[in-house]
């Protein structure tokens, strides 16, 4: 196919200038232009804007966590999410690997086998917030986080990834992916996600001749077209960017969507378009 590179160096500039023109007069980002600034896409732009994240340090704490909305549970996924945003800046290593810590005693619920559900539900991997079951977004991003900071954790270290690693692996669908929580119910394969299966790709990097893995890569080159938002192929771009197996049409696809995405206004769509579409030759913040 041809060379997307023009179509991505045109769409750059806009997707930035759009980013920026809907920061917040705090410093952040909200979901949509105008609204409060939040943990997940003030992240995400800090990060495609490769920006030092020093309104993350300054961000309300409760203990180790970000502060996202007053009264509500702490959301671990986009904890993780913004501490490997800090470890992109030498100064603020130590605020990741402080989140990175408290994660190792976070753990997903249990409940007991059942016919119903074809998974291992004793795995106490990562949950979304307090009180839930693991599930496959936010063990992955405790996973990729807690692997960067290895070298300065304590040694619960491994068995905590260790668990992360075989959540996933349990969880695979049937020919690669995954969905959010389990592969199969009732007896019925569920479908993989693109989103869901980035992430996975990301957290399992470091095994990349893993059947699953292999797997896995196969299948979101393969469902990517399925799903073309700006979210699932941003993923899907830096998931394969990472894996050193880019492809060029889901690049093109990605820069094709710019328009959009800025039309949608939705600020991690652009975030992670902008992100995405970047040259990361240097290092990307999701590389092990």
């Amino acid at each position: 196919m041809q060379d997307p590179g023009p179509a991505v160096q045109r769409a750059k500039p806009d997707v930035r200038k759009a980013l920026l023109a809907s920061r917040n007069a705090d410093g952040g980002w909200g979901y949509y232009p105008g609204k409060a600034s939040r943990l997940e896409p003030t992240a995400w732009a800090l990060l495609a804007l490769d920006e030092p994240p020093i309104l993350l340090k300054k961000w309300p704490l409760q203990g180790a966590w970000r502060v996202d909305v007053h009264g509500a549970p702490i959301n671990y996924a986009f904890q993780a999410l913004s501490a490997l945003v800090l470890l992109e800046h030498a100064q603020f290593v130590p605020d990741g690997s402080a989140v990175a810590r408290a994660l190792l005693d976070v753990r997903g619920r249990t409940f007991e086998q059942t016919d119903a559900i074809r998974q291992d539900n004793s795995l106490q991997a990562w949950p979304w917030i307090d009180g839930t079951f693991s599930w496959v977004e936010p063990t992955a991003l405790a996973l990729l986080l807690i692997k960067k900071c290895r070298g300065s954790l304590p040694a619960t270290a491994a068995e905590r990834i260790a668990v992360g690693e075989r959540m996933l692996l349990d969880r695979v669908c049937a020919g690669g992916g995954w969905n959010y929580g389990g592969s199969n119910v009732f007896g019925q394969d569920l479908l993989p996600y693109v989103p869901t299966t980035a992430w996975g790709l990301l957290a399992l990097q470091d095994h990349p001749k893993d059947p699953a893995v292999t797997s896995s890569l196969t299948r979101l080159r393969l469902d990517a077209a399925t799903e073309p938002s700006a979210q699932a192929l941003a993923l899907a771009t830096v998931a394969l960017r990472v894996a050193r197996q880019p492809d060029r049409a889901i690049t093109a696809a990605l820069a094709g969507q710019t328009a959009r995405a800025m039309t949608l206004h939705h600020n991690v769509g652009l975030a992670m378009t902008l992100y995405a579409l970047e040259d990361r030759t240097r290092g990307d913040a999701f590389a092990i």
